[in-house]
């Protein structure tokens, strides 16, 4: 069996020494062996710019070690997701991986499990399991988060979570779970309501954090100023995206009297650009007078239920730094605000400005109007023969279909370049 390893650790450690002993149980059992210690990968941030599905189909358009990377993955019988927990959630390095893992799935829709997932890219997807090391303050909230989160990712990565297990684990039973022969996976989370923020004194500013790998020229964005807008009082904005930046946003964030965390739904959770924030507010951990916080999660997928699992680790988050929780605002199909006539999102944008003006009224967000934003939450099960057989239709992808014609890559929608025997690259 071939076997494919990704060490998300970002120094030496003793996860490398976990992962060193896994890799040599495994290959006494008899099993190939890769292993990718990502710190040492250039790997850069996925950008959203849809060229690995557009442009390139079926790999990055950066031409980073992702593409390698991504070889790996799909050659293989078994890939573990292996890293420290950073703030309650793997190492931002991981995530900024499996972003990376974009390429291997395809735009189109289908229906799975009665909900909207990508179309599946490759005749067949590796198993996964997913190898935690706990940080000070891990509990097992904690674990159920990430685990829920990982069952979703490997489900849009049309396979199953196998396993979520900690170092605690010792390296030849963990080795024993990889070559099992009749492998079981880990039940799908159920599907979750919404959370419940608290109502706070009105605030008179508000920060804005923008998580979109766009910047100022993605979606959330837009999301973020009509909440403000509503809100009617100072506020400022900063774009996560700018890296170097990150040191003074972590202090615009102490310092304020109210944030916003917005950013787009990726592989089931928050970009790697927004994790890298996150890693940096730990200094703020125990700290008195850190700001209430509010979130906002918009996705490409129709429903609003993608978006609920990265929602329990918003809240979390808010509990993990002490500050007062004042909910996640869920929204699907955000993928085209940005693109759309002003007609079409004159509801959302006055939805959301209702918010801004609630919170600046009420000091909270009005969970109607954030029920209202979410919906559609699910389609009915009867919808799904429906949904089946629109999706079969040309309309359903032609938002895809336009851009891979414009690029000239329309004939090349289904390939498969790291597919074994294909010329790499091609």
């Amino acid at each position: 069996m071939q076997v494919t390893l990704l060490n998300g650790s970002t120094a030496p450690g003793a996860l490398d020494a976990y992962v060193q002993q896994l890799q040599h149980s495994l290959a006494a059992q008899g099993h190939t062996v890769t292993r990718l210690d990502l710190r040492d990968l250039k790997l850069r941030y996925c950008t959203g710019c849809w060229g690995c599905w557009v442009k390139t189909p079926g790999q990055c358009v950066t031409r980073d070690a992702s593409l390698p990377m991504d070889r790996a993955i799909i050659q293989a019988d078994f890939v573990l997701w292996a890293a420290p927990l950073r703030m309650g959630f793997p190492t931002e390095l991981l995530k900024r991986a499996i972003d990376k893992h974009l390429p291997l799935i395809h735009p189109y829709m289908v229906v799975d499990q009665g909900e909207a997932h990508h179309l599946r890219r490759y005749p067949a997807s590796p198993r996964l399991g997913l190898l935690l090391e706990t940080e000070a303050g891990s509990d097992r909230r904690d674990l159920e988060i990430v685990s829920d989160i990982f069952c979703r990712t490997a489900l849009n990565f049309k396979s199953r979570l196998e396993f979520s297990l900690t170092t605690e684990t010792p390296p030849a039973e963990l080795a024993g779970r990889i070559g099992a022969a009749s492998p079981a996976p880990l039940p799908l989370p159920g599907r979750l309501d919404a959370t419940h923020g608290v109502s706070i004194t009105p605030p008179g500013r508000l920060a804005l954090f923008n998580g979109s790998p766009r910047g100022a020229r993605g979606n959330t964005p837009i999301f973020l100023h009509h909440i403000a807008a509503g809100f009617g009082g100072p506020s400022q904005t900063y774009h996560l995206v700018r890296l170097h930046e990150t040191g003074q946003m972590v202090d615009a964030l102490a310092q304020s009297e109210c944030a916003i965390l917005g950013f787009p739904l990726y592989t089931d959770a928050m970009p790697a650009v927004s994790k890298h924030f996150i890693e940096a507010l730990e200094p703020l951990v125990g700290r008195a007078g850190n700001p209430p916080l509010g979130f906002v999660v918009q996705s490409g997928f129709p429903e609003g239920l993608h978006s609920r699992y990265v929602e329990r680790y918003l809240e979390k988050l808010a509990a993990r730094l002490g500050s007062p929780y004042l909910g996640t605002v869920v929204k699907g199909g955000g993928e085209g605000v940005r693109s759309m006539p002003e007609r079409m999102n004159r509801a959302l944008f006055a939805d959301l400005g209702a918010l801004g003006a609630g919170l600046a009224a009420g000091g909270r967000f009005d969970p109607q109007i954030l029920a209202r934003i979410a919906r559609p939450e699910r389609f009915p099960a009867i919808l799904g023969p429906v949904f089946r057989l629109f999706l079969r239709l040309p309309l359903a992808h032609v938002y895809f279909d336009d851009m891979l014609k414009h690029n000239g890559a329309y004939s090349r929608r289904f390939a498969r370049p790291f597919q074994a025997g294909d010329d790499f690259g091609r």
